[in-house]
Formats: structure tokens, C-alpha cells, sequence
């Protein structure tokens, strides 16, 4: 991960190397891939949706004026080289020569203004909007040279660049990116048949280059099919139906590892999932009530249970990724105490408990299986869960309006912790979707954002972790481990742990 140094007048221009490294083995270029995948994207348009099954399938149509390699470390995209005054709040990009959109139109950087001040609209209604709030302006001085200015320092700003549904489009497709994605990405979109299939297929203007100077990508194309089911996943790639699969379940992770004819990859993920509570509907609105639930949960036991204990890492308080000021670890996570929990309850009008209504997707498995345990576990308290599962398509409209009162979700990051903690926590944060508001941790992740000196950002947000754990707007359950299957035809495909499927880009087939 890229942090920023207390010396920000220090020039990134030596930043010149390919956006992604290739494995050094003979590559052959052709071929289409294959992919199987677990849903359905949620919305084209990158930059009004934050599903994880859009940008997935689309961040290799699109770029990011930055991007994050396999190593979470921020690396040239679109721009070539940037720089950054001694006060922190001027930044000056120099954009790559050459790159061309799909349409045939060359990039310049006014295309760059135009997103970045699309995505930070209001009138644009992004869950990412708060991503560039800290933007006083952002300006082309001419077609190859963009300049931020901040109102005041922002450590993340890289990272929020860098994020994969951050891309730059052309100001004269947005109007119809919802159905027809134009970007300046390894891969041009062909065709979007909903519940069957995405035709992604090769860009042979893209700017990109291996190691090697070779053009990327590979691949000839993408063809992504949907495949909800874990077990007809699996076994659409022991059939040869598919050469790559995605979220690998966690019943298959270790017989996959001992197949000869298959490759497994991953491990710990950036993310967490968590049980999520609307707070403003009752009895949710008291605290004391949520952190009775958290008291109650075990969450060893769902990961345990739920995910076999290969699909996750249980909770420890908030289970942000490894990280030089990621995780702040809370003693009472994994170790439930029903006789606080009940006092809690009982302080706040609930001794005899209440019932609680439970939405989830039933798409994937890793966020439905759950519900079941903390179903089991909150009876002791009198707290009836009920459980409603929809599809996944249906579930996330409903929850991005806020129309439950308890989920169980996730929350991703690629590069920075203001991505898993300003994002679902800051009062006006379009992200926010437990309705969750204190003052208190609204100043503290205002600090986090401006301060620049990675141990006093580590302190920061210790203090944030320590108030969301007493407050209970969530209760963390486990980060993921996430796994991608593929045959042994594919080869050079990279694994990101920041749950980006990037490596796409340098894949190709025997």
C-alpha cells in the first residue's frame, strides 16, 4: 500500500514502470476466455453503483487515472507520472500519450476533469461522491496535464484515484454507459445478456505493455457467465465449461488444491462482512441494544461453521486487513458473554427480547450461510430472528435504499483505511448504510483524512475502531479469504488480495 510521506514535495515522476508486471515465461497471445462467475453486475455505469460483481467485470473495459498493482502498491495508469507540493494540496498529473477510448476518440485531460467531477456531483448520486469531497478544484491547464487542488491535506487521495470504479470515461458516452460501456481498458464491451452472459473482447489500441514491452493484453476476450450456484461453478471447471471460476466455496477449496488438472489461488481478503443494522428503526437505535447482539455473536463459530473454517478470518473488533494502521483488535470479539449481553437488553427495555428482521442475499453463499448460526445464537436472548433471502439483484437496490432493519454484508477497500472506515461510517458518507451518525467519529476520520504521518493515522484510527466497537452500528463478523480457480490452460493470471480481478490483464492461455 502506497502511504503518503511526511515530505510530499518529494517528486513521483521516477513511478514509470507498467501499471502491471508479468510473470517472466513465454506468454501466447489469443484465445477466449472463459469465466465463471457469481452474479450478475448491479449497473454498468461504474460510477453510480458500488457492487463488487460490476466493477469486477468491468474494471478491465475502464482505467483509473492511478492503479494499484498485486502488491496494493499505487503504480502509473492513465497518468504517467504525478507530483505533489510541500503543503499537500496541489497535485499535477502527466497523462500517458497515446490512449485512445473505444470509440476511437484520444484521451485527454479534460476526460479526467469530467469523471472526477461527475463521481463527486451530487446530481450523480455516487456512493463514492464522498471519495473527492476534499477537491477544491481540479483543473486541465491543457490536454495532458491535470491539476488537483485540496482544500486541505487528504492522505487517501491516491487511493480513492486508484479505486477500480473510479475510472475515466469519455464526457460524450456517459449518457449511455448503463448499457454500453466505453472506456480505454485492455477490453471493449461487445454485449450484456442479463442472467447469461458478458462479451468483453481485446482492445487492440490499448496503451498497455508487459515487462517485456509486449502488448497486453493476451487474451482475444472475456466471455463471463454466470453461475450463482457454487456447486455447478466448481464443476463447470472440472468439465472444461469454464477455464476460470471466482469465489471458490469453501467445501472445494482444499479437494481443488489436490486436483492436478486445476490451480488454486488466494487468500486473506481486503474486506469484512458484518451484520449491519439500520439504526434508526427500533429497538436498533440504542446502542446498548446493538452491542448486546455483538456480545452474543460468535463468530469463531460462523466461520467455523458457515465458511468451514477456509473462507474466513474471525472478528477480533474491526477486522480491517493486516496493515501498518489497519486493525485494532477488541478483546470481547470471539468471546461472547450472554450475562452482559442480557443486562444491556435488559437496561434497555428488552429483557424479554424482540424480534429481528433479518434481509440477505441468498446468491452468496458466504453471506447467507451466516444467518442461520446468529439466528441460533440470539434465541438465548429471546431475540427472534426472522430470515427473508432474494437474489442479489433484488437484496442490493432494497438495502442501498436502506429498506432493512438487519443485513449481513460486506465492506471493501483497495488500498487505504479511510475506504473501510470513512466510506460506511461517516455520517454524510453516500456509503453509509446503516444511517449511523456521531460526531465524535465524523472528527476523527476528518483527521485520519488529513493527516499525512502513517503512526499518528495508525492512533486516529484506533480511536474510531474503539467507538465503533462500543457503539455497534455493526457487528464485524470475519474478513474473507477469497479464492479463484482456474484450469491449467490459464496461465500468468495474478491473484489481488485487494479482491481486484487486475491480473486478468496479463492472463493468457496455453
Amino acid at each position: 500500500m502506497k502511504t503518503i510521506s511526511k515530505n510530499l514535495g518529494l517528486t513521483l515522476a521516477l513511478m514509470l514502470v507498467p501499471a502491471i508486471a508479468v510473470p517472466a515465461s513465454a506468454q501466447t497471445a489469443g484465445g477466449i476466455l472463459r469465466a465463471g462467475m457469481q452474479a450478475d453486475p448491479v449497473g454498468l455505469d461504474p460510477h453510480v453503483t458500488d457492487a463488487t460483481a460490476t466493477r469486477n467485470q468491468l474494471e478491465n473495459v475502464y482505467d483509473t487515472l492511478v492503479a494499484f498493482d498485486s502488491a496494493g502498491k499505487v503504480v502509473p495508469s492513465l497518468a504517467s507520472s504525478w507530483t505533489a507540493s510541500k503543503d499537500a494540496l496541489t497535485w499535477t498529473f502527466k497523462l500517458r500519450p497515446g490512449v485512445v477510448f473505444h470509440n476511437g476518440r484520444a484521451l485527454e485531460a479534460s476526460d479526467v476533469v469530467f469523471s472526477i467531477e461527475r463521481i463527486k456531483a451530487p446530481a450523480t448520486k455516487s456512493p463514492r461522491s464522498g471519495d473527492f469531497e476534499l477537491i477544491k478544484s481540479i483543473t486541465a491547464p491543457d490536454k495532458s496535464t491535470v491539476v488537483i487542488v485540496l482544500s486541505k491535506p487528504y492522505a487517501p487521495l491516491l487511493s480513492k484515484l486508484a479505486f477500480s470504479l473510479n475510472v475515466i470515461v469519455p464526457k460524450e458516452a456517459v449518457a449511455t454507459l448503463n448499457t454500453r460501456p466505453v472506456g480505454t481498458g485492455p477490453f471493449t464491451f461487445v454485449e450484456y445478456l442479463p442472467q447469461t452472459r458478458m462479451v468483453l473482447k481485446k482492445n487492440p489500441s490499448y496503451w498497455g505493455r508487459d515487462a517485456k514491452g509486449a502488448k497486453l493484453p493476451y487474451l482475444d476476450g472475456i466471455t463471463y457467465s454466470y453461475l450463482p450456484d457454487a456447486t455447478a461453478r466448481v464443476t463447470a471447471l472440472k468439465t472444461g465449461t469454464v477455464d476460470w471460476i471466482e469465489y471458490v466455496p469453501a467445501t472445494d477449496i482444499t479437494p481443488l488444491k489436490t486436483n492436478p488438472q486445476v490451480t488454486v489461488v488466494g487468500g486473506p481478503s481486503a474486506n469484512y462482512r458484518s451484520l449491519f443494522f439500520n439504526v434508526t428503526q427500533k429497538p436498533l437505535n440504542d446502542s446498548r441494544v446493538r452491542r448486546a447482539i455483538a456480545y452474543a455473536i460468535n463468530n469463531q463459530e460462523i466461520v467455523d461453521v458457515a465458511l468451514l473454517g477456509t473462507g474466513g478470518l474471525p472478528a477480533r473488533g474491526t477486522t480491517l486487513p493486516g496493515g501498518s494502521y489497519y486493525a485494532s483488535p477488541d478483546a470481547s470479539y470471539g468471546k461472547p458473554d450472554l450475562v452482559k449481553a442480557k443486562a444491556l437488553l435488559a437496561a434497555a427495555g428488552y429483557a424479554n427480547g424482540f424480534t429481528l428482521e433479518l434481509k440477505v442475499t441468498s446468491t452468496y453463499d458466504f453471506l447467507r450461510a451466516p444467518a442461520e448460526i446468529i439466528q441460533a445464537q440470539l434465541a438465548p436472548l429471546g431475540i427472534k430472528v426472522n430470515i427473508t433471502a432474494q437474489e442479489f439483484s433484488v437484496y442490493l437496490p432494497d438495502i442501498l435504499k436502506k429498506n432493512y432493519m438487519a443485513t449481513i454484508l460486506g465492506e471493501s477497500g483497495q488500498g487505504d483505511p479511510d475506504d473501510y472506515l470513512y466510506t460506511p461510517f461517516a455520517s454524510d458518507s453516500g456509503g453509509n448504510l446503516t444511517n449511523f451518525k456521531d460526531a465524535e467519529v465524523d472528527r476523527l476520520l476528518d483527521q485520519g483524512r488529513s493527516a499525512s504521518d502513517p503512526a499518528a493515522r495508525k492512533a486516529i484510527y484506533a480511536q474510531v475502531q474503539k467507538r465503533l466497537v462500543d457503539l455497534s452500528p455493526m457487528v464485524f463478523l470475519y474478513s474473507s479469504t477469497q479464492y479463484e480457480a482456474t484450469s491449467k490452460r490459464v496461465q500468468g493470471y495474478q491473484h489481488f488480495p485487494n479482491t481486484s480481478y487486475l491480473g486478468l490483464r496479463t492472463t493468457w492461455l496455453k
